[in-house]
Parts: C-alpha cells; sequence; structure tokens
C-alpha cells in the first residue's frame, strides 16, 4: 500500500522486541531469542503496508534493544535512512516528539516520504499513539507489536488504522 495521497503518510509506531530482564542498566538491556523472532516476524507483517519493502525513515531510540530490533528489521525491509533519537526513550516527551515529527516531515515536503517507522519502548508507545492521534486509550503494547497510524500532513494528526500484535 502506498501513501493514501499527498497530505498524508503512514506511521509505523512499534515497542521492540522480547529483552532480558533488568540487570544493572536499562538502556544495554539486550533481545532474547524470542525478541528477535518477534521483531522478524513484524518486519514481514509490513511486508502488508510497503510492498516494495521500502521504508523512507526510521526513528529509534537509542537504548539496546531498540537498536537491536531495528537490525532484526532490515533483514526484510530497506531503510533510506535512520535515526537514533533520543526523544523516545521509554519516559521520553510525547509531544516534544510529536512536534519533532511535524518539524522532519515539514522539512520533506520536497522530498515526499511514504512512511516512517518509530522504534521506541512503553509506556511512550502507548502515550505517542494517543498524542498523534488525539485520543485517550493508552493501548497497552506487546513487545514486537506496532501501531499503523495515516498521518495527515495537514492537520497534523493522525488515524490509527491497524494495531498489530504480533
Amino acid at each position: 500500500m502506498s501513501r493514501q495521497s499527498s497530505d498524508s503518510i503512514l506511521l509505523f509506531i512499534m515497542r521492540h522486541g522480547e529483552a532480558e530482564d533488568l540487570r544493572r542498566d536499562d538502556k544495554s538491556r539486550k533481545l532474547t531469542d524470542f525478541g528477535r523472532t518477534q521483531a522478524v516476524t513484524t518486519s514481514r507483517w509490513l511486508a502488508k503496508y510497503s510492498p516494495d519493502h521500502a521504508i523512507d525513515l526510521a526513528l529509534v531510540s537509542p537504548y539496546q534493544r531498540t537498536r537491536q530490533t531495528f537490525d532484526m528489521m532490515t533483514e526484510d525491509n530497506k531503510f533510506s535512512e535512520m535515526q537514533l533519537c533520543d526523544d523516545i526513550i521509554p519516559d521520553g516527551d510525547v509531544r516534544l516528539a510529536h512536534d519533532y515529527i511535524d518539524a522532519m516531515l515539514a522539512q520533506a515536503r520536497k522530498l515526499p516520504m511514504n512512511n516512517v517507522l518509530v522504534v521506541s519502548h512503553m509506556p511512550f508507545v502507548s502515550y505517542f499513539v494517543d498524542e498523534l492521534c488525539r485520543t485517550q486509550r493508552t493501548a497497552l503494547f506487546a513487545t514486537g507489536s506496532v501501531a499503523v497510524i495515516r498521518y495527515s500532513l495537514v492537520r497534523h494528526q493522525g488515524e490509527l488504522l491497524e494495531h498489530y500484535q504480533g
């Protein structure tokens, strides 16, 4: 499925795959074998939204488990660009991240994007979907799950199309 219209884009908001238990440092937790499998399964599922397996941009939390999730996603998808983003950590500010995406997409109007993947954490992903769609649902995200949002570049608001739970 390609872009819906010239004034919208698809946003894929994903929670990382299953990670090992917390030890000393939350930032350095790695994916489990099951978490790697979840990332690959989700990556393959996303193909229905991007038949050519091309995703324009990935914004990835700098935590180890999100970077590993992104790495697993590259086995089945081609990414034009990847950026580590300190604003999308577990306790990140969803309004700041929303403003960042709006500013980035406004700059990209000259070279339109069709889709953007955000790989982050709970509770950020739940609150971020609510912020983008202007809802108060606060849906729980299982590890490896992804919300698909059609995002209006004019209204700066999204519509939840699907929530894949893996």
